[in-house]
């Protein structure tokens, strides 16, 4: 980080940093470095090095390269193979063990990271976790201002997003706080009713309520009814394309149009081309 402060305030070098911290430091350093790069973007966005001098999309392209264009970047399989154990090895009880300990022949795998979290113990965990949303929270702060700048010319942000949430998702899960975090994302429609007096039928117990399209309120209730039920497909069925599927639906409907067509359509020319064909002229090719 001091090569930051003391010489030089370069792109590339900040893309390289957060790979590398996040290896040697896990989420803790991650977030180090994402709150450098915000705190630079926002003192020095015009006069940050990089390795080139065109627009947006050349100059921040070590960004993307980390995100991925049209497919996962090089940071992405990083932070799965971060341990999720706060004080583990890099790729050591991480996100990938954990994704593959959900399928049914992998009861061993399971076992040993419940024991490796339970030895953690939950306060731990819970601090753990705790780096990791602020990690989440100065990703997020930086992307904000890289679209403020950029445009839609700013480097793709979604798949980064989606494996930190992922990651964060899991540690409440071997923490045991999955629950109440559950509880309060899931739409307020089908919250379940009380329990019913003493001596009802077990299985009876708790009656969620009927899911309908007329008690979704909003769209983005609609978009955590989909992840709910895509976090369900991931834990019950891992071997299955059901969950990234949904995942995927929800991500492209969170997107604008703009970050949507740099995905769908990774290179420039053709994106162009679509635009014109709509009616709409380029930001590349307007005036001023």
């Amino acid at each position: 980080m001091q090569i930051l402060s003391s010489r030089s305030k370069d792109i590339e070098v900040l893309a390289w940093l957060a790979e590398a911290q996040l290896r040697l430091n896990g989420f803790s350093g991650l977030r180090d470095v994402y709150v450098a790069t915000a705190s630079l973007l926002e003192q020095y966005f015009d006069t940050l090095h990089s390795i080139g001098d065109g627009d947006f999309e050349e100059r921040f392209a070590p960004f993307a390269g980390l995100n991925g264009v049209g497919g996962e970047g090089t940071l992405i399989q990083a932070i799965r193979l971060t341990s999720l154990i706060p004080g583990g090895r890099f790729a050591h009880f991480s996100l990938w063990d954990f994704q593959l300990s959900q399928r049914p022949n992998e009861i061993e795998r399971r076992k040993e990271l419940q024991q490796a979290a339970a030895e953690a113990g939950v306060a731990q965990m819970s601090a753990y976790l705790g780096v990791l949303t602020e990690c989440i929270a100065a990703f997020d702060r930086m992307v904000e201002i890289l679209d403020e700048h950029c445009g839609d010319q700013a480097p793709p942000s979604s798949n980064t997003r989606n494996v930190l949430q992922e990651a964060a998702a899991a540690i409440r899960l071997l923490a045991g706080i999955e629950d109440s975090v559950a509880a309060s994302e899931a739409p307020a429609a089908h919250a379940p009713e009380p329990l019913h007096p003493a001596g009802a039928e077990e299985t009876e117990a708790v009656r969620p309520r009927p899911i309908s399209a007329e008690t979704i309120r909003s769209r983005e209730e609609a978009f955590e009814l989909l992840a709910v039920v895509a976090r369900y497909f991931r834990r019950t069925e891992p071997h299955s394309p059901i969950s990234m599927s949904i995942e995927t639906l929800v991500r492209r409907g969170r997107m604008d149009f703009s970050e949507l067509l740099a995905e769908l359509l990774p290179e420039q020319h053709a994106r162009n081309a679509v635009l014109t064909a709509a009616g709409i002229q380029p930001v590349s090719d307007r005036g001023g």
